[in-house]
């Protein structure tokens, strides 16, 4: 993830680290200030200035100071030289952060281990549509876009964005919609133009009830696989007497599910191994809506 070549500059290991973290810290969040590198890194705030006049050096003209706010932000003309600016990149420092608790990758590199990774093909997004509906969230704005659906011609919206949603294949937008009077799912791939950042928003996560309404969905082995072959599957899923209890939101069940390949029933039992045993029960509290 961390990509510095510079035939003329050698940096040492932990100079990079600490360079990339600036470099990804302003370009996600917006700002960044000594003190994001002096907390993660344990450096002394001398270190941290050194860092900063560094980084000034290798990409001049990507940083701005503010006085007021004593933080450097993102010039009209950032351009990434650590980092590589991508959907997939910003998903991997996501991961990172929830799994290390920290929002820098260091890489490992495996010696003498085959390692092989999947994922699902990328799907079109542009960096700079990223980062507004970042700046968006972040600051609780409105935003503008012109957007293409499944079912209509394209036409343009205006969303209050609060969460961005990664649903293991595609980046969405979790919005309310002035247009539709509720809150919808927008996916980014489908957003023709880069959006416009608007006034501020006036409804918020705290209102989006089926973001915060959380729901819990049983999942069993399918009852047609033979005894033996249940306990294996219990086993897989780390399942406790048999079931499993998947703790979701009711905005996000319709992705677990698919996830899962539960959103439709197969008559297969050793292609479709595990069943969801209170379907109907949640089916008939809330539906599942399909956003387009």
């Amino acid at each position: 993830m961390i990509s510095f070549n510079h035939p003329d500059i050698q940096l040492k290991w932990d100079i990079r680290q600490r360079l990339a973290l600036l470099e990804a810290t302003v370009m996600w969040e917006g700002r960044v200030t000594t003190g994001s590198l002096i907390q993660l890194f344990g450096i002394s705030r001398g270190q941290a200035s050194k860092d900063f006049s560094l980084y000034h050096q290798l990409a001049e003209g990507n940083l701005l100071y503010d006085l007021n706010q004593k933080a450097y932000f993102p010039s009209e003309h950032f351009v990434p030289i650590f980092m590589r600016g991508t959907a997939e990149e910003y998903l991997r420092l996501i991961e990172a952060g929830s799994c290390l608790g920290q929002s820098v990758v260091l890489p490992i590199i495996p010696t003498g281990v085959g390692v092989e990774l999947f994922y699902p093909p990328a799907r079109k997004l542009d960096f700079q549509v990223l980062r507004v509906i970042h700046q968006a969230i972040r600051e609780k704005r409105q935003i503008k876009v012109h957007y293409q659906s499944l079912s209509s011609e394209p036409k343009w919206l205006t969303l209050e964005p609060h969460t961005l949603v990664f649903n293991g294949f595609r980046w969405h937008i979790r919005a309310y919609s002035h247009e539709h009077n509720d809150y919808r799912d927008f996916v980014l791939a489908r957003f023709i133009a880069q959006p416009e950042l608007a006034e501020n928003a006036t409804y918020f996560v705290e209102h989006d009830a089926d973001w915060n309404c959380v729901e819990t969905l049983v999942i069993a082995p399918h009852p047609e696989l033979s005894p033996e072959q249940q306990v294996v599957i219990a086993d897989d899923f780390g399942m406790t007497d048999g079931k499993l209890h998947l703790t979701v939101r009711r905005a996000m069940r319709l992705y677990v599910l698919r996830m899962l390949h539960l959103d439709e029933s197969s008559l297969v039992p050793k292609i479709q191994q595990i069943v969801w045993l209170n379907r109907e029960q949640v089916d008939i509290e809330a539906p599942v809506i399909i956003n387009d």
